[in-house]
């Protein structure tokens, strides 16, 4: 690229050399595609995935579907069994959106797959489809290929066969989470369901450091799972029953490190969803949100309401 012609990335007209961009800095070789800003909504269920303001690719990926418990793809409202997963590449590897993209479609796949015993529980259900994800990264290189790519996960199972007692099951491997985000009043608070694989979590965990301490550190964010060359790939996984409607959101940490509060998350996502503009419109929202708040990350955040009957 010479003087005078825009970078693909900031746009500005300035000096460039052969690689880099002389005004943001970014890599000319990494050119921008469709996965800069994707969104999915499926009406039952929804998502957005930005590249951010920083970052010169998004190298998150997200996959979402919904289905019946024989297997069958049906529409949004009719589906009994609803899966999501986000994923997030480690940006230390080459090809980290490689590997998002091969292990969200890999356990979307077995989530919303009858196989062969189409009755498997959930759990270990969802706990094939993240062994499934694991087998989809690692294909991607040769053994002993150094900084091979690698990424995060987070998925969701909702199993909605009876509409009024949902069933979700949420796996995860890294640091990408998922939330239950239920309204002022609930019968149930917003709160956290996963709990990071994450330098920080491990430190106060093990009573070692307070929150503050070790989210301040340098090594806060290191993950101690991954998907990929010598990753840990075994999930954590939690089952949850609400006590009445809320809103489940699965995301990267683009957005939470902007607004990691539970009740922060839900003051975004439920009114958008109670006000029927849908569940792509609040996740539109949250993306938002982590944008104006500086965009320094690839930003995912799919939701998913849910209807569940309220204890009387």
């Amino acid at each position: 690229m010479t003087v005078g012609q825009p970078c693909p990335h900031c746009a500005e007209l300035t000096g460039t050399t052969d690689q880099f961009c002389e005004s943001c800095g970014a890599d000319l070789r990494v050119r921008r595609d469709r996965t800069d800003r994707v969104e999915i909504d499926l009406g039952a269920l929804a998502g957005v995935s930005d590249r951010g303001r920083v970052h010169v690719r998004n190298e998150d990926a997200m996959a979402l579907g919904h289905g019946t418990a024989l297997g069958q793809r049906t529409p949004g409202r009719s589906a009994t069994r609803l899966a999501a997963v986000v994923c997030d590449g480690v940006s230390t590897v080459h090809s980290p959106e490689l590997a998002s993209r091969a292990a969200a479609e890999s356990a979307l796949d077995v989530l919303l797959s009858a196989g062969s015993v189409p009755d498997l529980p959930a759990e270990h259900r969802t706990r094939d489809a993240v062994a499934a994800a694991a087998r989809a990264v690692a294909a991607l290189s040769a053994p002993g290929t150094r900084d091979a790519p690698s990424c995060t996960l987070v998925s969701a199972l909702v199993d909605r066969s009876d509409p009024d007692l949902p069933e979700i099951t949420v796996a995860w491997v890294g640091d990408s989470r998922a939330y239950w985000l239920a309204g002022a009043g609930a019968a149930e608070p917003a709160r956290l369901l996963t709990a990071d694989h994450s330098w920080a979590a491990e430190m106060v965990a093990a009573g070692m450091l307070d929150v503050a301490t070790a989210m301040a550190d340098v090594r806060a964010h290191a993950i101690t799972h991954w998907l990929g060359a010598d990753g840990e790939p075994e999930p954590g996984v939690v089952t949850l029953r609400p006590a009445g409607p809320g809103v489940l959101l699965l995301c990267s940490d683009g957005l939470w490190n902007y607004l990691p509060n539970a009740e922060g998350l839900a003051a975004v996502a439920v009114p958008a969803v109670e006000r029927r503009t849908g569940a792509l419109d609040a996740a539109a929202a949250l993306t938002a949100v982590a944008l104006e708040g500086g965009g320094r990350d690839n930003i995912t955040a799919v939701v998913i309401p849910i209807t569940a009957r309220s204890p009387s």
